[in-house]
């Protein structure tokens, strides 16, 4: 039985996943195998990267169901890089749901999402199987922001009457790397192979979650937000994962506000968001270019509809996956800021604001993406005590709901992310720094 099973290891995203994996400071804690289509590329991974002989390295097609049942069960946790995942993705969650398997990835597609909620949650409770999609970029940051500011606003309050709620939660990327080859081919299969009505339900609010909430912000050319720690205002345009960030965190949001509704225990409400509004945007310079961003997206969408232009875009972006890749990968950065306000209380009857920032070095999409979904797995293996009862259950979850301040302390520590947030009451100059 091995501990971790990277499947898609000679993609860009695999590749990134086995380099990290085969020089963690945990390393020796932990069985790894990899596994691909072909062979050749195996080898060369095996050599480019200087694995060691005890990482296990399997040829499997997942498109062969009984190849990744078999391989599946011989995992703890797979990590699952194999994309678009609507295409290659059901039957190894179908395999790791049926045998009690724990189930990473880092998919931004939330037709999948619903998909394999509608599949397979049920048959994951019964075997207690953890399945975690969306761990990566895409759509772990904006998730953990939202579940970090819920907590520091339930530990201002823990002694009040009602535990403080979120208002709204607002957050605003700043993002620089590669162009991702990867996430334009998801977007042309999906518009090229999905059916309209699909995509139109795909958009609505809550549509990963067990109960609907407040109706979100009409999107918008552009976007501001005021930074409580310094008074600043921030701008930006339409970001293009905005809604598959925002379905996950409205999961998470659901997942809480289900488990409260069917036990009424004051664990469950003290773990409850509120009746909150979330949305998010790309930061930008000024009002020109937020507005230039949010058109360009649309434009760019409209043509993406005419079957010529999806083929040529699907030409496009990055297909090396060299060791001078490598190094490429490692420039770039991304930064998220989070800002979170919570409903008046008897106690508080002022709102109180929650500034929270998620930053790091490194290409968004393919290098701190895998690091993300990486140390998912990890948190799944090395702390499972530490999961709560709500996750220990089993089922298609959130990273919110399962790893929670677990992820936090690992990215810290592991992956040098710098992650602060700060409770902000009345001034910037009263503030508490968690």
């Amino acid at each position: 039985m091995v501990d971790l099973l990277v499947l898609g290891a000679t993609g860009v995203t695999g590749r990134q996943v086995t380099r990290y994996l085969k020089s963690h400071p945990q390393s020796s804690q932990f069985t790894l195998a990899i596994a691909g289509r072909s062979r050749k590329k195996l080898d060369d991974l095996v050599s480019d990267l200087s694995l060691p002989k005890s990482i296990q390295v399997h040829v499997v097609d997942v498109t062969d169901f009984d190849q990744v049942e078999a391989l599946v069960k011989s995992s703890k946790i797979v990590l699952n890089t194999v994309g678009p995942f609507a295409k290659w993705g059901p039957p190894v969650v179908r395999a790791c749901a049926r045998n009690g398997v724990h189930y990473v990835d880092l998919t931004g597609e939330q037709i999948f999402v619903r998909d394999i909620i509608e599949r397979y949650d049920y048959v994951a409770t019964k075997t207690g199987s953890i399945l975690v999609p969306a761990c990566g970029m895409d759509s772990l940051p904006a998730d953990i922001v939202v579940h970090m500011a819920n907590n520091a606003l339930k530990a201002l309050s823990k002694d009040a009457a009602q535990p403080l709620q979120i208002d709204t939660s607002t957050s605003s990327y700043d993002l620089h790397g590669v162009f991702s080859n990867g996430t334009i081919s998801t977007i042309v299969s999906t518009l090229g192979s999905t059916p309209k009505h699909k995509l139109t339900e795909s958009l609505r609010d809550y549509y990963l979650s067990p109960v609907a909430g407040r109706p979100s912000p009409s999107p918008r050319l552009k976007y501001a937000m005021a930074l409580p720690s310094t008074r600043e205002i921030v701008v930006g345009g339409y970001f293009l994962m905005s809604g598959s960030n925002r379905s996950v965190v409205q999961r998470s949001w659901g997942l809480l506000e289900w488990n409260f509704l069917n036990t009424r225990s004051p664990e469950a409400n003290a773990r409850r968001y509120g009746p909150m509004i979330y949305e998010e945007f790309m930061r930008q310079k000024n009002t020109l270019s937020s507005v230039l961003l949010t058109l360009t997206l649309v434009i760019g969408f409209t043509l993406m509809t005419i079957p010529p232009v999806r083929w040529f875009i699907g030409k496009l972006g990055m297909k090396e996956t060299s060791v001078d890749l490598d190094k490429e990968l490692e420039s770039g950065n991304i930064d998220v800021i989070n800002v979170t306000t919570s409903l008046p209380s008897s106690s508080f009857p002022e709102p109180v604001k929650v500034e929270t920032r998620i930053s790091a070095k490194g290409d968004p999409g393919y290098y701190l993406s895998p690091i993300m979904m990486a140390e998912s797995a990890l948190a799944l293996l090395f702390h499972s005590e530490e999961v709560p009862p709500l996750a220990k259950k089993g089922g298609v979850l959130t990273p919110a709901i399962v790893f929670g301040d677990v992820i936090v302390k690992r990215l810290q520590e592991y992956a040098k992310f710098h992650i602060v947030c700060e409770v902000i009451k009345g001034t910037a100059e009263n503030r508490k720094t968690i």
